[in-house]
C-alpha cells in the first residue's frame, strides 16, 4: 500500500473496528466488553491480510478507543487492546506462511482460515482479555464462561466476515455480466427475505428452507455466493437469537446466541467447502481446458491426430486433427468398418491384417497406408496402435495415433530425386575440374599461353555451375520452411503482455510485470499463446509463494519477452529438449503435464522468425526467452 493511502486506509480500518465493536458490547447478550458478537475481528484479519500487516496501529487504536468507551477503565482498555491487535497479527502471520489465498478458492485455504485464524489465533484474545478482567476484578461470571463466550464471538467473526471481505477485496475484482447481476441481486433479495421469515417473524421452525437457496448461490456463483449468502443468513439468524424471535433452549439470551453461532459455524462451514470445492473443480476444468488445447495445437502442428477404438461397441473417437487428416467432419460418427472405408482399397488388407494381428497376440502395431478424402485426394498416413486389455484379459479398447506423412512422402520422393540429380549434376563438373585441374598442375608449364586460358575458362565455368546448383539447393530449402497462416500486425508488445498477465490465473504467485511499450509485427493470437505457456511453464516449476518476473524490453530490431522463475531452473543438457514436442527433459518427468507448452512456444516463434530459449536466472531458478522481429519481412 502507498504511503498516501495508508492514512486513509487507517482510518477506515479504525473506524469499521470502533463502529462495529460498540454494536456488539451494546448488544443485550454482552456481559460488559465481553460479547458472542464480534465482527471486528474478521475486519482486523481483513485489513492485515488484504492490505499488510503495518496496518495493526489502525486495529490496536480501535480496540483501545472501543473498550474505553464502553465501561472499562483506560488500563483495562489498553491490556484488552494488545490482546486484540496481537490476534488479527499472529492470525495474518499464520495464514500467510501457509500461502494463503484470500479468494479462498482452495479447501487448504478454507482449512487454514479455520484452524489458524478461527480456532487459532482468537485463544489469544480470549486468554488476554478474560485474564486482563479477572485480574483487575471486572468479571462476571465464571473464568471459563467467559473465556468461551469471548473465544466463539471472535471466531465467529473470522468466519462470517472476514470470508466476505476477503472474497470481495481480492484481485481480480468481478466483473459480471448484465444476466449473472441480475440473477445474484434476485437471489440475495430471496434469501434475505427468506431469513427475514424464518428468525425475525418468528418462523424459526423452517429453517431448511433456506439450504437450498445458499446452496444455489454456492453453485452459481461459487465462493462470492457462498459467503456473501451465509453471511445474510447468519445476520438475521444472531438478530433473531439476540431478540428471542429464534427460541433454542431454555438458557439465557446469551446462551440462546451461542447455540445459534454453533449452528451457524456448521452452516457456515459447509458453504466455505461448498465454495472452495467448485472453485477446485472449476480451475482443474480450466487447467484440463489449457492441456487440451495445448494438445489440439501441437496435433495440428504435427498433423497427429489421437484414435480410441472400444471394441465391444464398435465405437470409434477421433481427435479433430483426425476428421482433418481424412477430411470429414467432426461431428460424425466413426466404426471401424467406416474407417476401413476411407482406407484406399489397395491398403485395406494390409490395415485389416494388422488389426486382426494386433488383436491376436496384443503387440503394438505400426504401418504406413494410404486413406481416400471426400473430394478424391490420397493422403499418405502412418498409424501407430496398441490392444488394451480387459479385466477379462480379453482386448477392451484400441488406441493409437495417426499422422498425415504426405508431406514427408513427397519430401522423401523429392530427396530421392535430389540425390540422383547431385550425384549426376556434382559428378560432370567435378569430373571436369578435377580433370582440368590436373592438366594444369602436371602440364602446365608446358602448355601454350592460349591453351592455359581456355582450360582456367573450362574449370571458372563447371564452378559456376556447382555455385548455381547450390545456390538452388538452398532455395529449396528455403521454401520448404517458409512460413504459413500467420497474420502480422502492429502491436504494443508491452501492453499485450501485460494484460496477458493481467488476466492469466496465478494460483497465489506473485507475478511482476516490467513491459516496455515496444511495437513490433505479430500474430497477437500465437504471442498470446506464447506467454501463457511460459507463464504456465514458470508456476509449474516454482514453489509457492515464489516471485515469477516478466520482462519486455527493445533489443536492437526485436523486442525480447523474458519470463523469470524461481524454481531449479534447467540443466544445461536439456535446454534445447525442452522445446521438443512431448520432451519435458528426465528431471521433470514427475512434473504434471504433457511437454507440449515450450514446443509450442519454439514453433510460435520460429513463425515470427524468432527464436527461444532458456538461460539460467541469475537470482536464481530459469530464465525462458523469446525473441521476435520488429518487422516483418
Amino acid at each position: 500500500m502507498g504511503a498516501a493511502l495508508y492514512p486513509l486506509a487507517a482510518t477506515l480500518v479504525a473506524g469499521l473496528y470502533i463502529g462495529t465493536a460498540k454494536m456488539g458490547i451494546e448488544l443485550p447478550v454482552a456481559r460488559g466488553v465481553v460479547t458472542p458478537v464480534w465482527a471486528p475481528t474478521g475486519i482486523a484479519l481483513a485489513a492485515l491480510v488484504l492490505f499488510g500487516p503495518t496496518l495493526w496501529p489502525a486495529v490496536a487504536i480501535g480496540a483501545l478507543v472501543a473498550n474505553a468507551t464502553s465501561g472499562a477503565s483506560l488500563p483495562v482498555a489498553g491490556f484488552i487492546s494488545v490482546g486484540n491487535t496481537l490476534e488479527a497479527v499472529v492470525g495474518a502471520a499464520l495464514l500467510s506462511r501457509v500461502s494463503f489465498n484470500s479468494r479462498l478458492e482452495r479447501i487448504r485455504d478454507v482449512l487454514a482460515l479455520v484452524v489458524l485464524a478461527a480456532a487459532g489465533s482468537t485463544a489469544i484474545a480470549a486468554t488476554n482479555g478474560v485474564t486482563t478482567l479477572w485480574v483487575s476484578d471486572n468479571l462476571s461470571g465464571s473464568y471459563g464462561s467467559n473465556w468461551l463466550l469471548w473465544w466463539s464471538g471472535d471466531a465467529m467473526g473470522d468466519l462470517i466476515v472476514a470470508p466476505l471481505l476477503f472474497v470481495w477485496l481480492s484481485l481480480p475484482f468481478w466483473k459480471p455480466r448484465r444476466a449473472e447481476l441480475f440473477e445474484g441481486f434476485a437471489l440475495l433479495g430471496v434469501i434475505t427475505l427468506v431469513s427475514w421469515f424464518v428468525f425475525v417473524d418468528g418462523y424459526w421452525r423452517y429453517p431448511h428452507l433456506l439450504f437450498p437457496l445458499l446452496i444455489w448461490a454456492a453453485l452459481r456463483f461459487s465462493q462470492r455466493g457462498a459467503v456473501t449468502g451465509g453471511f445474510v443468513f447468519a445476520v438475521f439468524a444472531i438478530k433473531g437469537a439476540v431478540d428471542g424471535t429464534t427460541p433454542l433452549g431454555g438458557g439465557s439470551a446469551t446462551q440462546v446466541v451461542q447455540i445459534a453461532e454453533g449452528l451457524l459455524a456448521a452452516v457456515i462451514l459447509s458453504l466455505l467447502f461448498l465454495g472452495a470445492a467448485l472453485a477446485e473443480r472449476r480451475s482443474a476444468e480450466g487447467e484440463l481446458k489449457h492441456e487440451r488445447a495445448n494438445l489440439a495445437e501441437a496435433q495440428e502442428l504435427a498433423h497427429i491426430g489421437s484414435w480410441e477404438w472400444n471394441i465391444a461397441d464398435n465405437r470409434v473417437n477421433w481427435s479433430d486433427e483426425l476428421f482433418r487428416i481424412y477430411g470429414l467432419n467432426p461431428s460424425g460418427d466413426v466404426t471401424y468398418g467406416s474407417y476401413l472405408d476411407h482406407v484406399h482399397p489397395d491398403d485395406r488388407e494390409l490395415v485389416r491384417g494388422a488389426v486382426a494381428q494386433a488383436l491376436d497376440d496384443g503387440a503394438p502395431f505400426s504401418f504406413e497406408h494410404r486413406v481416400v478424402r471426400p473430394d478424391g485426394s490420397v493422403r499418405w498416413v502412418h498409424g501407430r496402435g496398441r490392444v488394451i486389455v480387459g479385466a477379462a484379459g480379453k482386448p477392451a479398447r484400441m488406441v493409437g495415433t495417426s499422422q498425415d506423412v504426405t508431406d514427408a512422402k513427397g519430401v522423401e520422393e523429392l530427396r530421392e530425386n535430389i540425390l540422383a540429380t547431385v550425384s549426376h549434376e556434382l559428378r560432370t563438373p567435378l569430373t571436369s575440374i578435377l580433370g582440368f585441374a590436373l592438366t594444369l598442375k602436371e602440364r602446365g608449364s608446358q602448355l601454350a599461353e592460349a591453351t592455359r586460358t581456355e582450360l582456367v575458362g573450362h574449370v571458372l565455368e563447371q564452378a559456376q555451375k556447382l555455385d548455381r546448383l547450390l545456390s538452388d539447393l538452398l532455395d529449396l530449402d528455403r521454401l520448404r520452411r517458409g512460413p504459413a497462416g500467420s497474420r502480422f500486425r502492429a502491436t504494443d508488445v508491452g501492453s499485450l503482455v501485460r494484460q496477458i498477465v493481467v488476466d492469466y490465473p496465478k494460483d497465489g504467485r506473485p507475478i511482476e510485470v516490467s513491459a516496455h511499450p515496444v511495437v513490433a509485427e505479430v500474430d497477437a493470437p500465437k504471442l498470446e499463446r506464447i506467454v501463457e505457456n511460459l507463464l504456465a511453464n514458470a508456476i509449474k516449476h516454482t514453489p509457492p509463494g515464489t516471485d515469477v518476473t516478466v520482462r519486455v524490453e527493445p533489443a536492437g530490431e526485436a523486442v525480447l519477452i523474458v519470463v523469470d522463475d524461481s524454481g531449479d531452473g534447467v540443466p544445461a543438457s536439456e535446454r534445447d529438449a525442452v522445446f521438443e514436442l512431448f520432451n519435458r527433459g528426465d528431471a521433470y518427468e514427475n512434473v504434471p503435464g504433457a511437454g507440449i507448452g515450450l514446443a509450442l512456444v519454439a514453433q510460435f516463434a520460429a513463425t515470427h522468425g524468432g527464436r527461444a530459449w532458456v538461460e539460467d536466472n541469475g537470482s536464481g531458478g530459469a530464465s525462458f526467452r523469446v525473441e521476435l522481429p520488429l518487422q516483418q519481412s
